[in-house]
């Protein structure tokens, strides 16, 4: 299989001098430009001979067929194939906009184009409506080719007889003369009174006369072939000649052309032509050496070349310069195309895209190309890059094929899963994590947590003294870590209808489902015992309690307001670390409540501008309200900066953070399970660092 873009036109010989100067239209605006859609029609591709580099194959002649039974249309039929800025597709920016039709008529490829209204598209989309940049190029895939040799050159010319278009780009220089931006007279039928052309050919262009007017002849001239004038209508009349002496009558004779206007009409055709080749070499600067396209502009100039004459030769002369076989002979549309991997990626991208509205797909936007793709369509390209040749077409036996060890389906809906789910997780940030400290675990055997005391306090050192030894104080609790999951099954009949519909739920849901449950795991365990908490090994008593060992209790519940709030915050104050000293308490506080108390909270903790002390809000900036419905009734809490004094600890393992899908065989039937694995701890390890009250 080989992918590369648009082909070029064949090599043909430069035009020779003296050949018919051709008259030139100015740039007009495209009749098929549709401004209040946003929408051109263009041609992508006419086939056209051209060089081409394939890593298997090496430098070769390639044609491609642009008959139905050769080019796959399902992916530029699909309404999302993109449209690029010359087969970037680096950046999400790259996109212009999107291919909404597209059909093949008479040996050529046409399509209707929409932009993007964004503010980036809209320079090159002003170039294209006002008909300054016509030019654009197809993105393909070659899957296969049928050797042909050339009668003409003795060459062989390597036709593409199954191909499959996935994009089009606009570009400055095309590639293909004939693939552009349609304008007049190109709407899909030949005008009345012209001949229609081959599929490969060009429209009849008009010429304008000689330079020199020729002698008149002494009989009319003979017709001109209809490839290139319209047939026209003639009545000949045969009448018996009354005497042989008598010549015939001469016909009328045109009038002679006006030199002058033959002469300025010449020079103004032989600029453009001019300008036409110093536009093609400025647009290949960076791509041909300085000293070829010097040398190329001196002889198109001397010999009349046209710009498309150019155009080719600098082709030709680019994969002449360009090392191979790294660099292919036409501009690639990114890195490894062929790299399963990088593929398995990109068709994960494109499940979760469809699959999860908003998501946001990671990458250099390949997705794209697989965004119109049925489950059946991705397992037969998996195949076909593990090197498998005879491809199944029906879905039941590709289903089969699916769940062979040897197949990266598997790993497609693990990557697919894992995509979806941590978009859903990421964002769902649990209220718990601004009370409880972050410690993760090596492993699930019991982890202790040591709540280390002070530093010894330092001593003066005496000249020539000795550092005097101290000893830290510790403590600690235990914290387990346990292990959450839940799997699903991709059976055989949900890919032979090409339908993942319940896989994709399952993957979109389950992220912000296991977020949720996070936190109430963490808020299971800060409401048992009423409120107090789990039982410390320190004490052995609860977090929270009134005794003089605790004192971080009310010893009745009182309401929330300005002294109760004092009363809690000094309490906290008050405590000593292990060696003795106050702790600090951070910056600030979280005051902890549900829904109940919601409005006191956020009364006691905002800035008021008052004019008498006693009005003020002393805690505002000190405080800082954080409501969660888990907590009921009337209950409050006060939290110190948990990096200061830790009351609560949240960890996974090896810091995976949120859960892990992995994919396996199910036993004795065609299917796949998806599995999500959450590996979760919470625990208390100490309760210094906060304060409970049970409310009224």
């Amino acid at each position: 299989m080989t992918e590369s873009t648009e082909p070029g036109g064949s090599d043909a010989a430069p035009e020779p001098i003296g050949a018919p100067i051709v008259a030139h239209r100015a740039i007009t605006a495209p009749t098929s430009v549709d401004r209040t859609a946003r929408t051109v029609e263009v041609v992508w591709s006419t086939g056209a001979r051209a060089r081409n580099f394939v890593p298997a194959l090496g430098l070769i002649t390639e044609e491609l067929e642009m008959s139905t039974n050769a080019v796959r249309m399902d992916a530029l039929r699909s309404g999302q194939a993109p449209v690029l800025n010359t087969h970037r597709r680096g950046d999400a920016r790259d996109v212009l906009g999107r291919v909404t039709a597209a059909r093949l008529e008479r040996g050529r490829g046409y399509a209707t184009l929409q932009f993007s209204a964004a503010a980036d598209v809209e320079p090159v989309w002003q170039r294209i409506a006002d008909g300054t940049l016509r030019a654009v190029s197809v993105g393909y895939r070659v899957h296969r080719y049928e050797p042909r040799p050339d009668a003409a050159t003795g060459e062989t010319v390597h036709r593409a007889v199954d191909w499959e278009p996935f994009e089009i780009s606009v570009v400055p220089v095309p590639v293909d003369r004939d693939a552009a931006v349609r304008a007049q007279g190109e709407q899909g039928l030949p005008a009345p009174a012209i001949e229609p052309a081959l599929p490969d050919e060009d429209p009849p262009m008009p010429e304008t006369t000689p330079a020199e007017p020729a002698a008149a002849p002494s009989a009319p001239p003979p017709a001109a072939p209809s490839s290139t004038t319209p047939p026209q209508e003639t009545t000949v009349t045969t009448t018996p000649s009354p005497a042989p002496a008598a010549p015939p009558p001469e016909p009328a004779r045109a009038a002679p052309p006006d030199l002058d206007a033959v002469r300025a009409e010449a020079q103004r055709a032989e600029r453009e032509r001019i300008a036409g080749i110093d536009a093609a070499i400025e647009a290949a600067r960076a791509l041909v050496p300085a000293d070829r396209t010097a040398a190329l502009r001196a002889e198109a100039v001397e010999r009349g070349w046209s710009a498309d004459q150019v155009r080719r030769a600098l082709f030709d002369a680019m994969v002449a310069a360009a090392p191979r076989p790294s660099v292919p002979a036409r501009p690639e549309t990114g890195p490894g195309h062929d790299d399963p991997a990088q593929i398995r990626d990109a068709m994960a991208e494109a499940l979760a895209v469809r699959s999860m509205p908003g998501y946001q797909p990671q990458g250099n936007g390949r997705h794209a190309e697989f965004l119109g793709w049925r489950p059946s369509d991705m397992i037969g390209e998996l195949l076909r890059l593990k090197g498998e040749r005879q491809i199944p077409r029906n879905p039941a036996l590709l289903a089969e094929r699916a769940f062979h060890t040897t197949s990266d389906f598997p790993l497609l809906l693990s990557a697919a899963a894992n995509k979806m789910l941590l978009a859903a997780y990421q964002p769902a940030q649990p209220t718990y994590r601004q009370i409880f400290l972050r410690r993760d675990f090596r492993d699930f055997k019991p982890h202790r947590h040591l709540r280390v005391g002070d530093f010894p306090t330092l001593m003066p050192l005496l000249e020539n003294g000795e550092i005097q030894a101290g000893t830290m104080s510790e403590s600690q609790e235990l914290v387990l870590l346990q292990t959450f999951a839940r799997r699903i099954r991709v059976t055989r009949p949900m890919l032979v209808n090409d339908d993942l519909g319940a896989f994709t739920d399952f993957a979109a849901a389950i992220g912000r489902r296991v977020a949720d449950f996070e936190n109430a795991t963490a808020y299971g365990l800060l409401n048992s015992a009423g409120g107090d908490g789990p039982t410390l090994t320190t004490g052995n008593a609860a977090v929270f309690g009134t005794a003089a060992a605790r004192a971080n209790k009310a010893s009745a519940g009182t309401i929330l307001d300005l002294t109760n709030l004092a009363v809690g915050r000094a309490a906290v104050m008050r405590q000593k670390t292990l060696d003795g000293l106050p702790i600090a308490v951070g910056a600030t506080m979280r005051l902890l409540v549900g829904p109940n108390q919601e409005l006191a909270a956020r009364q006691l903790t905002v800035n008021v501008a008052a004019t008498q002390t006693t009005n003020a809000n002393v805690y505002a900036g000190f405080v800082q309200p954080l409501v969660e419905p888990l907590i009921p009734a009337n209950r409050w809490y006060l939290f110190a900066d948990p990096v200061s004094a830790p009351v609560y600890v949240y960890g996974y393992l090896n810091g995976a953070e949120g859960p892990q899908v992995t994919t396996g065989p199910v036993s004795g039937v065609d299917g796949v399970e998806v599995s999500v694995i959450f590996d979760f701890g919470v625990g208390a390890i100490d309760w210094r660092g906060g304060y409970f009250n049970a409310g009224t």
